[in-house]
């Protein structure tokens, strides 16, 4: 029986999409999360929109999942995303992402280690942004 190593959860409420990330990823969960993603990103009609991300439960990756999350990181901004959060629990995680994603040192986001706090974070800025753009 084949047993499997993740699950993850997206949900939409008011401009913000939450993603909630489990287990350990590798490139078919990863391709999953990416279809599910922009699925509900282009239900939306790529309205600007911005996105809370938990990996505080992701215990790992494989190479060819961060290469799908690379993937995935340099799209959603053509696709209107204006704000991002991550939720982390340790250094380990982050420490891969930012190594094996460089672009994310020249986005716009934060981590966080604490879900509310991130999510009310997140929510301002997306309403700051939102009224600010023409």
């Amino acid at each position: 029986m084949h047993k499997k190593l993740s699950t993850l959860s997206i949900s939409y409420n008011d401009g913000v999409i939450t993603s909630k990330l489990y287990g350990v990823f590798n490139g078919r969960s990863a391709e999953e999360y990416r279809e599910r993603l922009f699925k509900l990103v282009m239900g939306s009609n790529m309205k600007p929109f911005a996105l809370l991300v938990d990996i505080s439960e992701v215990e790992g990756a494989t190479p060819d999942a961060f290469d799908m999350v690379k993937h995935i990181v340099n799209r959603l901004p053509e696709m209107g995303l204006i704000a991002k959060a991550y939720v982390y629990k340790g250094p380990v995680i982050r420490g891969m992402m930012f190594q094996r994603i460089p672009e994310l040192k020249h986005m716009d986001y934060l981590f966080f280690t604490d879900f509310d706090e991130a999510s009310q974070w997140l929510f301002s800025e997306y309403k700051q942004k939102l009224s600010a753009s023409p």
